[in-house]
């Protein structure tokens, strides 16, 4: 590495690195780091509200990208020249460096459209209101605000490059895209670096959120073994056999983050509540279209929020119950719902995903069951968890570029050379494709009165389920996965 490093102790990688200036004037990542939207993310929770029922869990965006940045950057380093070796008649950037950089920019500038609460926020306020999510606003903050910082960076940890960085090539790693017509190949392949099933978002979300919530049961991954085993070949991404038991391990891994942390119920209950008041709570602050008011949007953060919001409390009017109705989620912590009902639902193959009823019929049903309580909360969760062809292997480049999906992977046997796709498939199938949970919400009002139904109406006991599989429970089931 360049001897002009800059280190961040950290909690995952021990030590983050980041490039200094070497003469004055010269312009490198600790200018992107110190602007105020990347800094802003220190005041941007990682996990919404799940810091409210797992204490320790309070970090930031901040942490996170920091940790992208040098993952996604170690990734696309160390895959540079298996690409050329794999591809020797495809297209790539000459630099080395320039492409550790770009994913070390992509890695950084990842979350930076996020606002409070994180995706609640595109749920509840930006979507419904502007049809845009926190990815357009990180594209618009990387070409519109830091642009011209990012087009004079001319140097990685490992170097110095030439090519100028365009920031919207940045962006093309950051969002999801609906096919790779517009990507080149080595594009299509990086891509997986940011997007992929085990990218280096996904693992440091996962390996970070582990730490702080305390959840080490949910199985260790070993990020080392599956970056050290990721090669690129003939058939793009591409993972070495010996490293299956650390990618089931992985699956399985944020399998049980998903059900338990992410999608667990009592964040579900403070998204509810929260959720409710933020499109009001935007509203009175005039924040408008954040695309259209980037510098209102930046100072709005959950601490700005959860400081500013709980001041209203003695305001007259809209204002002062905004203000009170958050103090009391806040500091009080009561919910104004619970949990009436839960049905979990694991989908194994391509047969069963097949019939996965639809998000409107099955709410509508629900909705029906529920005529007698008013606004009651119906939540389908949905997981993807794995492909049902995880590992894939393509006859020709025409057959990479058209059939290939961003989640998917190759595996090679590290002794033979020969790639063994079916046997990796056959390895993981156990794992659920598709992991569901389904949950009706009451307004507390409600609470005791479902409580002496389930004690007078036992047979009825299908409308208040809590898990599967007992009394008549399994009948609503059977109505719902049949409809």
């Amino acid at each position: 590495m360049n001897r002009k490093i800059g280190n961040i102790r950290d909690v995952i990688h021990d030590y983050i690195y980041y490039t200094i200036p070497e003469k004055e004037g010269e312009t490198t990542e600790r200018d992107l780091i110190d602007s105020e939207w990347v800094q802003r993310l220190r005041q941007v929770f990682q996990l919404q509200s799940a810091w409210l029922i797992y204490p320790n869990a309070i970090h930031t965006r901040f942490q996170h990208s920091l940790g992208v940045m040098q993952m996604a950057g170690d990734m696309a380093f160390q895959l540079y020249p298996m690409f050329k070796e794999a591809f020797p008649g495809e297209k790539i950037p000459s630099e080395r460096n320039y492409v550790e950089e770009l994913f070390r920019l992509a890695g950084l500038f990842h979350d930076i459209g996020h606002g409070p609460f994180g995706h609640l926020l595109d749920e509840v306020y930006t979507h419904p209101n502007y049809k845009k999510t926190h990815e357009d606003i990180s594209s618009a903050v990387i070409t519109k605000e830091l642009g011209d910082i990012i087009k004079k960076i001319k140097r990685s940890p490992h170097g110095s490059f030439k090519k100028e960085i365009s920031p919207e090539q940045i962006t093309k790693f950051i969002k999801m895209p609906s096919n790779f017509e517009n990507y080149s190949l080595w594009e299509q392949v990086f891509a997986k670096i940011m997007l992929g099933i085990y990218s280096a978002d996904a693992m440091d979300f996962l390996l970070r959120d582990q730490y702080f919530c305390g959840t080490g049961e949910f199985g260790r991954i070993n990020y080392r073994n599956l970056l050290d085993s990721t090669i690129i070949t003939k058939n793009g991404m591409t993972l070495k056999k010996s490293a299956l038991p650390a990618f089931r391990t992985f699956l399985q891994t944020r399998f049980n983050m998903f059900r338990h942390v992410y999608l667990y119920e009592k964040n579900e209950l403070y998204d509810l509540a929260f959720g409710k008041l933020i499109p009001q709570v935007l509203k009175e602050m005039r924040l408008g279209n954040p695309i259209k008011n980037l510098s209102r949007f930046k100072s709005v953060t959950d601490f700005s929020l959860h400081t500013t919001v709980p001041s209203w409390s003695s305001s007259k009017g809209d204002k002062g119950h905004l203000g009170r109705y958050w103090r009391k989620l806040l500091l009080r912590r009561q919910m104004p719902y619970f949990k009436a009902m839960e049905i979990e639902n694991f989908y194994h193959n391509v047969g069963e995903v097949s019939q996965m009823v639809s998000k409107d019929i099955m709410e509508n049903e629900l909705r029906k069951k529920f005529k007698d309580y008013s606004d009651v909360k119906i939540m389908i969760l949905r997981n993807d968890v794995r492909l049902q062809q995880q590992f894939m292997e393509f006859e020709n480049i025409k057959g990479l570029r058209s059939i290939d999906n961003v989640k998917a992977l190759s595996l090679m046997d590290d002794v033979t050379g020969e790639f063994c796709s079916r046997e990796g498939n056959n390895y993981i199938k156990d794992i659920p494709l598709k992991y569901e949970v389904i949950r009706v919400y009451l307004p507390d009002q409600y609470k005791k009165a479902v409580e002496e139904y389930k004690k007078k109406k036992p047979e009825q006991a299908e409308l208040f389920a809590d898990h599967l599989g007992v009394g008549n429970e399994s009948d609503l089931r059977d109505d719902i996965t049949s409809m």
